[in-house]
């Protein structure tokens, strides 16, 4: 570990906080189990039935992904012969019939509105249309299912024959049958060919088990649609609960961990977090980051899978609906933890989605169309992610306008044709001007900006929603929390939280259908909200009060009592120890100078009397009950706060980072900590 962290928090979670905080404790035993569970599923080797979420989160008109919990096929040439062990199930015109079966007894009662069945197909030599499905009794088990003891065949079919199967794609077959009908049990399906002589095998087995796609009416009862992680004060949407979605940017060069090593001595504490790393290439700006993911001990059996599931089980606790996955390369390292984030998506049960986003500034967004579309369309064949209830894939993007709206056009056209993939894209540009908006605005579904950064040109600037439900589409608002560049020698002042509250004002404000964080765990520019080193999962608690307000419509209710602290850990214009060149407040203008501030942040049940103690100063005064915030100078020391009502103290924190005057190296992110959370 650099010696500028050394007098910090440190990067391994204190145990005697976590003893003494039983929320958190009791968070951190819940994933403790999860995590060995996964393991122990890791380790078997016969496919296990998959659900995509539970119940709770199958709200209505919310898309819903199942895995086949059974697969096989029959035929006439062995009539007493089982194929469970077979890689493929099999369809070839009457005599041989694929059989499917799907866990939907969560779901029982509820009405599907739309039913689409997703195959792999491994092989065929179709030349036209024909995959029909037909409604079977679930009586069965692909362990000793024969020709001679198969359901009896029901001539009701639900999918009109209007798929062909291509080889090496996967086809989604329309079952229009289903609609209007109630979810009872298992539910089970017959597959055949309409075009006879025609052999045609579909994957069975691992990740290609075919897939029922879901779009089911409101429950009869009322669904329990809030989650939300044990540190929080307030209940919030569970993932896609709301129609209003809430995506994360995930970068996918920082994972919680680059080599699954003790954090005081892995990749991020000698390279990225010291001015010396990485052979000294940093040393100008006193090392690459200032802050990492929260550190954890070495793991066993699958870590990267493991880890991705954790950082969804994270997002999916604070409400977000999904991550916006930046598709920066389509090989290599960052591809790979590309693909691990959307298996750990899928296997985590939450209902969490994955979009696509191409990063034209990078190499992937440099390769020719019909790679990209290849890799994209590998991506797509996963039941995590993003899928209208219409049926197009969600694809987004960073930095759109790097290639004209026609090159977008012949991409999704490419998408299309060659894989039957159709898109809904979402236009991310860096520069949302009205020549851009109007061009990419006939191939968007939605359009956004990366925005900016300081409370006062958030407030102030364009209303770009308003333009965009001019010009037809929908609007994706920008939501940050700050941004911190050394390398570019660029920061913003944030104000404490008032660059997160002016965000979510902005969304709440002018309509937008969708927004996005910037980012995830960017840590090179300082956006995380995801847990780290320097704020624990204070910045993604605070955000999910906000983020449930721009799903509902209304500030949730305080049903616990905290507290949260933002500050500096340096007074701004500081010297820093290590010789380095120093940032300048203006990567988005002059619009803001900068502050030395410590910010208390309140969430009440009801009104209570706040001492807070900075540097050995106590100021005391009363705080409403609700989300209120105050701010007070940053002094050299220790800060803490603490909430008294009826005399009994209700929730206290004192911050694990203290203020100096001189830093090993210049350090202008706010640092953040929670009643419950630290």
């Amino acid at each position: 570990m650099s010696a500028s962290y050394a007098h910090q928090k440190p990067l391994d979670k204190s145990l005697n906080r976590h003893i003494n905080n039983k929320p958190r404790l009791a968070k951190l035993w819940k994933r403790t189990a999860a995590l060995a569970a996964t393991v122990l599923a890791l380790s078997a080797l016969v496919p296990m039935p998959v659900s995509a979420l539970t119940p709770a989160q199958a709200v209505a008109g919310a898309p819903i992904a199942v895995k086949a919990a059974e697969a096989t096929w029959t035929s006439i040439r062995e009539p007493n012969s089982p194929h469970s062990t077979s890689l493929y199930v099999s369809a070839t015109s009457v005599a041989d019939k694929t059989f499917l079966k799907f866990d939907t007894s969560q779901y029982t009662g509820r009405s599907i509105l739309s039913a689409t069945l997703d195959l792999k197909v491994a092989s065929t030599t179709s030349t036209a249309p024909g995959v029909q499905v037909y409604p079977v009794s679930s009586a069965w088990s692909a362990s000793s299912l024969t020709e001679s003891n198969r359901p009896a065949h029901n001539d009701t079919e639900l999918s009109g024959a209007s798929v062909r199967a291509l080889t090496g794609k996967t086809i989604s077959v329309p079952l229009s049958g289903l609609n209007g009908t109630a979810l009872s049990g298992s539910t089970s399906f017959e597959l055949r060919y309409a075009q006879k002589f025609v052999s045609t095998s579909f994957a069975g087995k691992g990740e290609a088990l075919p897939t029922l796609r879901l779009v089911l009416a409101a429950s009869t009862s009322a669904p329990e649609s809030a989650t939300g992680s044990d540190n929080l004060s307030f209940a919030v949407p569970g993932p896609n609960a709301s129609s209003k979605k809430v995506f994360a940017h995930y970068f996918p060069p920082y994972p919680i961990s680059i080599e699954n090593k003790e954090p005081s001595s892995d990749y991020y504490a000698i390279n990225y977090l010291t001015a010396q790393g990485e052979g000294g290439i940093h040393a100008n700006y006193g090392g690459l980051l200032r802050d990492r993911p929260e550190g954890r001990a070495p793991r066993s059996g699958d870590w990267k899978l493991i880890d991705m599931k954790e950082e969804v089980t994270d997002a999916a606790d604070a409400g977000i609906d999904g991550f916006t996955v930046d598709i920066m390369s389509l090989s290599g390292l960052n591809w790979e933890r590309t693909l691990d984030l959307v298996q750990g998506a899928e296997q985590s049960g939450r209902n969490f989605t994955i979009v696509p986003n191409l990063d034209m500034t990078a190499s992937a967004g440099k390769a020719g169309i019909s790679t990209i579309a290849a890799k994209l369309a590998e991506l797509y064949e996963s039941p995590a992610t993003y899928r209208l209830s219409t049926g197009e894939f969600v694809l987004s993007s960073f930095a759109a306008e790097r290639q004209n709206a026609a090159w977008w056009g012949q991409l999704k056209s490419t998408l299309a044709s060659q894989y039957g993939i159709k898109t809904a894209f979402i236009a991310v540009f860096l520069n949302a001007s009205d020549e851009n908006l109007k061009s990419f605005a006939p191939i968007s579904y939605a359009l956004s900006n990366w925005g900016t950064r300081t409370p006062v040109t958030i407030e102030n600037g364009q209303d770009y929603a308003a333009k965009a439900h001019a010009l037809g589409v929908k609007w994706m608002s920008p939501v940050a929390v700050q941004d911190v560049r050394p390398r570019s020698y660029l920061y913003d002042e944030a104000g404490n939280t008032e660059t997160l509250k002016a965000s979510w004002n902005r969304a709440l404000s002018n309509g937008s259908e969708f927004a996005q964080l910037v980012t995830w765990n960017d840590y090179s520019e300082g956006t995380s909200f995801a847990p780290s080193a320097a704020h624990g999962e204070a910045f993604l608690d605070i955000n999910a009060y906000y983020l449930s307000q721009f799903k509902t419509g209304s500030p949730p209710a305080v049903v616990e009592d905290s507290i949260y602290l933002t500050h500096r850990i340096q007074p701004y214009a500081a010297q820093p120890t290590t010789p380095q060149q120093l940032m300048s407040p203006t990567l988005s203008g002059t619009a803001m100078k900068p502050r030395d501030t410590v910010g208390v942040l309140t969430f009440l049940t009801a009104p209570a009397t706040v001492t807070v103690s900075i540097g050995g100063k106590k100021t005391s005064f009363e705080a409403p009950a609700g989300e209120s915030s105050r701010t007070f100078p940053l002094a050299l020391g220790t800060i803490s706060a603490s909430a008294d009502r009826n005399g009994g103290e209700i929730a206290a924190v004192t911050s694990p980072y203290t203020v100096v005057d001189h830093p090993v190296v210049q350090d202008l992110q706010y640092y953040a900590a929670g009643s419950r959370t630290n």
